[in-house]
């Protein structure tokens, strides 16, 4: 009896030795993997059409894999490289004629009397308010461009990751179903409850990836609509800049309203900058927090709130990706305790 209680716990400390190493291994890859598997979820029934056609699995696969380059990496390469290009220009510009700017500002009245005001405390005398205001854009302009030269200082990982991903969405793509039924041999559920959580996990990412879709339209509608109000050039462009600069992480369209907002102050038009701001600061950024929560959870079956808590949680837990992760993890679990209550 002890002979096996110790084989046993020789077995299991092995087989928990090796699960960590197998973690450590492929740690640095599992946001990698994590991202292919969305693209290769969202994107299989495009995979199923091309093979219905192509009959050949591997070469199905790789056009798939040419469709999601040109559809999603493409505009979004564009989109972040024109970003750094309007970002060095406008640091540029503020190096460059910042004083000019700043007393142009200042020659508002209301702005006037403001400085005027905070001037008359002892403690602010001899204050260069220009100087200051001056020197402050400068030190933002100049960590905004230091952290785009990290980026492209660490092109060759951001480069190797890529390539990394367009392997593994390959390889999900063409073996997916295998893979599948592999890990369904390993849950330790009957074959109706594993077919539960694997279409429970394919209706999450695909809800997940349609709702911010959908949240990445309406921004860019309101957007283009609010730009073309304002006489600003080329609204539709900039409406779909806004809707591909969505699924970028925090800032999002802020990228594009938040500069054109500033730029419009800058250049005198008071009125149209601050409702620019206040329009897009209210409308377009609470998009997100109205629509994707009310399109996964009525294509996953959860709760609106528990959507927008997994969402935002997921988030700031895992970066981006946790807006698919995060209601994933959510769906999962109630799937779990309703397949316990069944067999309680």
């Amino acid at each position: 009896m002890q002979t096996e209680r110790l084989t046993s716990t020789i077995y299991l400390a092995i087989v928990l030795l090796l699960l960590y190493l197998f973690y450590k291994i492929m740690s640095p890859f599992l946001i990698t993997i994590a991202w292919a598997m969305v693209m290769s979820i969202t994107f299989y029934p495009l995979y199923g059409l091309f093979l219905r056609y192509i009959k050949r699995a591997w070469a199905a696969s790789l056009v798939t894999l040419m469709v999601i380059l040109i559809v999603i990496f493409g505009p979004v390469s564009f989109i972040i490289s024109s970003l750094a290009g309007e970002i060095t220009g406008l640091y540029s510009s503020i190096e460059e004629r910042g004083i000019e700017t700043i007393t142009n500002i200042q020659s508002y009245p209301f702005l006037q009397k403001l400085i005027e005001k905070v001037s008359s405390y002892d403690m602010l005398q001899g204050v260069n308010f220009q100087e200051s205001i001056v020197s402050t854009l400068k030190t933002i302009g100049e960590y905004v461009v230091g952290h785009v030269s990290d980026v492209f200082t660490n092109a060759f990982v951001l480069v190797f990751n890529f390539i990394m991903m367009c392997l593994t969405i390959y390889y999900f793509l063409k073996d997916g179903e295998a893979l599948i039924e592999y890990l369904k041999i390993l849950l330790p559920f009957s074959e109706k409850q594993k077919t539960r959580l694997v279409g429970r996990v394919k209706e999450t990412v695909v809800a997940a990836v349609y709702g911010q879709l959908a949240v990445g339209v309406a921004q860019g509608v309101l957007g283009g609509v609010a730009f073309w109000v304002l006489g600003i050039s080329s609204p539709v462009f900039w409406g779909s800049v806004m809707a591909i600069s969505s699924f970028i992480p925090v800032l999002g369209p802020f990228l594009i309203w938040g500069p054109a907002s500033l730029i419009l102050v800058l250049t005198g038009s008071y009125l149209k900058g601050i409702g620019l701001f206040l329009f897009s600061a209210l409308i377009i950024s609470s998009v997100d927090n109205v629509l994707k929560p009310l399109i996964i959870g009525g294509k996953t079956n959860l709760h609106t709130l528990l959507v927008f808590f997994s969402v935002i949680g997921g988030i700031q837990f895992l970066g981006f990706l946790g807006f698919i992760l995060g209601p994933l993890i959510a769906a999962l679990c109630l799937s779990l305790f309703e397949m316990y209550s069944e067999e309680a």
